[in-house]
């Protein structure tokens, strides 16, 4: 008796790992507008929309990965609130936010991709108190720190869709503007030494960090960031969008 109470337990005792296994991780994938995240949302399956504060959340799986796949909105706020929402109400295990953005840097031309490495609010400036621009108080550095193993992985999958010649990492620069004016990029570029410009990445950067979550920005340049913007921004938009969800798939795929 003892020996089949004994030989019980431990098939119990082996069978319990498989029990108490830990969740699988969840990716959270941000895109500002419907664009940049409407050729993922077919790819999902297992497909479910959960609407919470008008934002609506697709859960589900992509290349057989748990994600919850989201728009934000345009600009910080829209990006902070709906990072705060994947992390702390569907528990996020990292994060990626894709889409488009205006470039910078001379370097970096329409269709190429930036992969951040930093992020910085470029609008914060509080000079007037002899901080640095995009330093915010209480605390130490200006810039938030994208995950290293998260932007090797981008990079990989960035070259894999487009080739290595088109893809950059570097510094990103948010703010709640569009940038159309050559002066002011230039004025962003040389004081941050930022690649692209965009209106959320660093504010999904600065609640990412502040919860330990890991997270990378990727942004596939659909203008110039200056006078010839509004010539070409809603030629590439679609194409620019598309490019950052493939590379977004092609990322989860090669896990």
């Amino acid at each position: 008796m003892m020996m089949k109470t004994l030989t019980t337990f431990l098939a119990a005792f082996a069978i319990a790992p498989t029990l108490f296994a830990a969740p699988a991780p969840i990716t959270g994938i941000v895109g500002a507008m419907d664009v940049e995240i409407e050729a993922l949302l077919p790819k999902i399956t297992d497909h479910r929309v959960v609407t919470i504060a008008n934002h609506q959340f697709h859960q589900g799986q992509l290349a057989d990965q748990n994600v919850i796949v989201t728009k934000s909105g345009v600009g910080k706020v829209n990006a902070a609130l709906t990072t705060t929402l994947l992390i702390q109400h569907f528990g996020v295990d990292q994060l990626i936010f894709t889409g488009i953005a205006g470039a910078s840097d001379p370097r970096v031309d329409p269709l190429d991709v930036v992969i951040s490495t930093k992020l910085v609010q470029h609008d914060v400036d509080l000079t007037a108190f002899d901080r640095p621009k995009g330093l915010l108080p209480e605390q130490a550095d200006r810039f938030f720190f994208a995950d290293e193993k998260l932007q090797t992985r981008a990079y990989d999958a960035a070259v894999t869709v487009l080739g290595q010649d088109q893809v950059f990492k570097g510094i990103i620069a948010s703010g709640d503007q569009f940038i159309a004016d050559k002066q002011v990029v230039n004025q962003i570029h040389q004081e941050f030494s930022a690649m692209a410009v965009e209106m959320e990445g660093a504010a999904l950067g600065q609640v990412a960090q502040a919860f330990d979550v890991p997270y990378v920005v990727i942004r596939t340049i659909s203008d110039k960031a200056d006078g010839s913007a509004e010539l070409i921004y809603e030629d590439l938009k679609k194409a620019t969008a598309h490019n950052a969800a493939n590379i977004t798939f092609q990322m989860l795929s090669a896990r």
